[in-house]
C-alpha cells in the first residue's frame, strides 16, 4: 500500500486516480490554489514505483519507458524526477510548493501528510493504492 503525500501545510486534501495520472504523466494539473504540482517518483523498477505505475498509470515498467520515449520524440514534457533516497524525496515534497509523491504509510515523516485518493485515506477500506508485491 502506498500513501500519496503532500507537504503538511498543502491545501490539497483529495485527488482522484485520474488526477494523479495527469499529474504523474506531466499532462499538467494545478491544485485548487493554482499552484502547479511538482511530482516526484521512486527510481524505475523499484517495488513501490512498479506498484504505483501499475495502479495509477495502468502501465508496466516497459509501457512506462515506451510512454516517455514517445513523449520525448513528440517534444512533450518529460517524466517526473526520480529520487533515489526516500528521505530526500520526502524532504523535497515537504519543501517545494506543489510537491507530491508517494511512500508507504509507515515511512512518512512529520513534514508530509497523506491525502485522500478517490475519497479514501490509506487506512480506510477500498483505498485504491494497494497492490501485491
Amino acid at each position: 500500500m502506498l500513501a500519496v503525500v503532500v507537504a503538511k501545510g498543502s491545501p490539497v486534501q483529495d485527488l482522484s486516480l485520474a488526477e494523479l495520472r495527469r499529474i504523474f504523466t506531466n499532462e499538467g494539473d494545478n491544485d485548487r490554489s493554482g499552484q502547479r504540482y511538482v511530482p516526484f517518483n521512486h527510481p524505475p523498477h523499484t517495488v513501490d514505483r512498479v506498484g504505483f505505475d501499475q495502479v495509477v498509470l495502468g502501465m508496466s515498467p516497459d509501457d512506462v519507458s515506451q510512454f516517455w520515449i514517445e513523449r520525448k520524440i513528440r517534444g512533450q514534457p518529460g517524466p517526473p524526477r526520480s529520487v533515489d533516497s526516500l528521505s530526500l524525496l520526502l524532504r523535497l515534497i515537504a519543501r517545494l510548493p506543489g510537491g507530491i509523491g508517494y511512500a508507504r504509510p509507515a515511512q512518512l515523516t512529520a513534514e508530509v501528510r497523506p491525502i485522500r485518493v478517490n475519497g479514501r485515506l490509506p487506512n480506510e477500506a477500498s483505498y485504491p493504492l494497494t497492490f501485491s508485491e
